[in-house]
């Protein structure tokens, strides 16, 4: 009886890092053609479609499972195309041969059935790792000179850009990297411009969502995600945004630490800035102050949550109001009190009594309302409310003395101080490069370095201060302030209420309130302007 014969088992393995199935279909086509001519039996083909081959073979990929089958014993023999498709290091090829897998390549350079073979195994994978290797040195060496010329490498594109194509750049006839992203670029400068108005973070983010904005789209989230406090801070300390390229890339697929990266770290990037050096360098200064609250809360939905104060149990009280006001005031009659000093006065003394912030309640129900923070002292109806502050606020800005209500943030010297910021960074580079032809010693170089830099901080000093947008800025002056103000997203209309004034709310009585006069309903409040 002739006995059975026994078939080699084959495993065929396909990989390549960029996804192309054209390419994958070709390996399979020489692995199947290799098996039929040894007379192989093909018991399985893995595929890995889009997998370096630097990258660890983590569960879940088609090497791993062929790896796991290899120690089974489900298979004798490995089929790749060329040696490198296992990878760019001996651990994948070692790995099978340990798993008493053999490899055979389909072009024949390889052939691990034979000692000779597994010995040139051996020799030409560690050529082709150190050809690898060599060509992401002169990779990385390419890219750092490019960034020096402030061409950014390839990657994640920051939200209010389009990346520029190598195609598309020789096209152009430039070297810029980005364009200008349409609405995202102006949601951008909307997120700058309410940050350094005195917008929170949460206001700015569901400002964004309310008008249907989303981040950019991934692999994960193809619509996008709605927009966080913390998308927005990274927005805010992105060195991107002001067209500057920090000097060195992170290392190993790392994030930049944002909050490390200052204006000397980068050089001027080759694509449009969306807001200015000083706009972005202040935007960061901001964030990094100790008064600043870390931790706001959730984002306000209502006009007044969180900025008004509970004034204490019971209706406003008048009496004790001027008492106070008399006693800090040093004089003996109330009728010579300002409405200033009056309002002064009844802050203190609900600051006193309660001071909490108030809340908003009920508009899941359709029925907004405000009460103190304690949930003890009071509960009103929020509608009326917001109306009345809204015309108060119209009011004061439609009145002929509200100039008189802006801070000068406009520099009129942000030209000059610009300029010589440009001169004194172009001064401290060629101080760094005579100290390295040796024109200069090192301790008189740190001495005119200290000098320089001192300087540098007062410029940009000066510089940041003026980016500081004031939330009335758009209001006064306006041809109709009532148009302005309602075109308004409700965090700037927020950020006006707390630059303007202080409120101190009380209880409203007994009795239905539904339609309070403005007489009565200043009656049950408490409003210190502020100067």
């Amino acid at each position: 009886m002739t006995p059975k014969k026994h078939h080699t088992r084959a495993a065929i393995y396909a990989r390549q890092s960029v996804s192309d199935s054209e390419g994958i279909d070709i390996q399979l086509e020489k692995g199947r053609a290799l098996a039929a001519s040894r007379d192989f039996e093909v018991v399985r083909e893995y595929v890995d479609d889009g997998v370096s081959g630097y990258a660890a073979r983590e569960e879940g990929t088609a090497f791993a499972q062929m790896l796991d089958d290899a120690r089974a014993r489900r298979f004798d023999v490995v089929i790749v195309r060329k040696l490198d498709r296992l990878g760019r290091s001996l651990s994948a090829l070692e790995a099978l041969t340990t798993a008493k897998a053999q490899v055979v390549t389909a072009d024949g350079e390889v052939d691990l059935t034979t000692v000779n073979g597994r010995l040139m195994a051996n020799l030409l994978t560690s050529v082709a790792r150190a050809e690898s290797e060599t060509k992401a040195e002169r990779r990385v060496n390419r890219n750092n000179a490019r960034r020096e010329d402030g061409i950014p490498t390839s990657g994640r594109v920051p939200y209010g850009y389009r990346w520029i194509t190598t195609k598309e750049r020789a096209e152009r006839g430039s070297d810029e990297a980005y364009e200008l992203d349409g609405e995202r670029a102006a949601d951008v400068r909307g997120i700058f411009d309410a940050f350094l108005a005195g917008v929170t973070l949460g206001g700015i983010a569901r400002d964004l969502n309310t008008a249907g904005r989303r981040t950019i789209a991934t692999k994960r989230h193809p619509e996008g995600v709605p927009f966080s406090p913390t998308t927005v801070r990274r927005i805010l300390m992105n060195p991107y945004y002001a067209a500057l390229l920090p000097r060195e890339a992170p290392k190993d697929g790392a994030h930049y630490d944002q909050g490390q990266i200052t204006a000397d770290d980068c050089v001027p990037g080759l694509w449009p800035a969306i807001v200015k050096p000083e706009e972005w360098s202040a935007a960061k200064a901001r964030l990094a102050h100790p008064e600043r609250k870390t931790s706001p809360g959730p984002a306000r939905r209502w006009l007044l949550s969180g900025l008004a104060i509970c004034g204490g149990h019971g209706q406003r009280d008048h009496a004790a109001i001027a008492a106070r006001a008399l006693e800090a005031t040093g004089r003996s009659d109330a009728a010579e009190l300002t409405p200033q000093e009056i309002a002064e006065a009844a802050v203190a003394l609900a600051e006193e009594r309660c001071g909490m912030a108030i809340r908003a309640g009920g508009g899941e129900a359709g029925i907004h309302s405000y009460r103190c923070g304690s949930m003890r002292h009071f509960m009103r109806r929020g509608h009326p409310l917001d109306d009345f502050i809204e015309r108060l606020v119209i009011a004061r800005l439609s009145a002929d003395d509200a100039a008189d209500l802006l801070l000068d943030r406009e520099r009129p010297d942000a030209e000059a101080l610009s300029a010589e910021l440009t001169r004194l960074e172009a001064v401290r580079r060629e101080l760094g490069d005579d100290r390295d032809e040796g024109l200069i010693g090192r301790a008189e170089y740190q001495r005119r370095l200290k000098r320089v830099d001192a300087k540098l901080g007062e410029v940009r000093g000066k510089l940041e201060k003026g980016a500081v947008v004031e939330p009335l800025r758009d209001l006064v002056g306006a041809e109709d302030v009532r148009a302005a103000w309602e075109a308004l997203t409700l965090g700037r209309k927020r950020a006006v209420i707390e630059a303007l004034m202080t409120i101190v709310m009380h209880s409203v009585g007994q009795g239905n309130r539904r339609n309070m006069p403005d007489a009565a309903m200043a009656g049950t409040l408490s409003i210190l302007w502020h100067a």
